[in-house]
């Protein structure tokens, strides 16, 4: 009952956010960036932003970002995911490691090894994902709802998948079954290396 409740508050709190934080036409319309020195490789993605508020800059390869559109969430799950596959596939801890930020990550993909089923090894382009929905996006946490598939293993995968920035690459740290259980807790949690 206490976990509906919380669940609930947490929905209705979200609901809030996005309505208080959602554009409205009363916008200036001209764009505006921020530009970051830490990282030349970084793509500015030029947005327009309420002169109230901070723009947000957006990058599509390395840096801290906010990840904004559902294609970018794709994008990094599929490299995540294919890391995941690939270092089962070849009991390789160290690509493992890669991939994911906390003991329990790890042990969970250990415990795969030699146990997954494959009919061909990983490859990223054989990964897809449907039904993406995400739940939180900030600069260092991502959550998001996904059905991902691999043509090289039988099955699918479906819930919320949390991913947390750190030391310049996104990593896996927990998976939900479903969209109301308490997975906000990983957002905050330490990474374990």
């Amino acid at each position: 009952m206490i976990r509906r409740l919380a669940a609930g508050l947490i929905v209705v709190g979200l609901a809030v956010g996005i309505w208080a934080l959602w554009p409205r036409d009363d916008t200036d319309p001209s764009p505006t960036t921020t530009p970051t020195a830490a990282d030349p490789t970084s793509s500015i993605t030029t947005v327009p932003q309420p002169t109230s508020t901070v723009s947000v800059v957006t990058t599509s390869t390395v840096g801290t970002h906010v990840v904004a559109t559902v294609a970018e969430a794709e994008e990094i799950l599929r490299s995540l995911w294919f890391g995941w596959f690939e270092g089962i596939y070849n009991q390789d801890e160290a690509r493992i490691r890669e991939v994911v930020g906390t003991q329990a990550m790890l042990e969970a993909a250990r415990s795969q090894f030699g146990v997954m089923e494959f009919t061909a090894p990983p490859q990223s382009e054989a990964i897809t994902s449907s039904e993406v929905e995400i739940l939180r996006s900030d600069a260092e946490c991502l959550a998001t709802w996904a059905s991902v598939s691999a043509s090289f293993r039988p099955g699918s995968t479906q819930g919320v998948q949390i991913l947390r920035y750190d030391q310049g690459r996104w990593v896996f740290v927990g998976s939900w079954t479903h969209r109301e259980d308490l997975w906000e807790a990983d957002c905050e949690s330490p990474l374990d290396f």
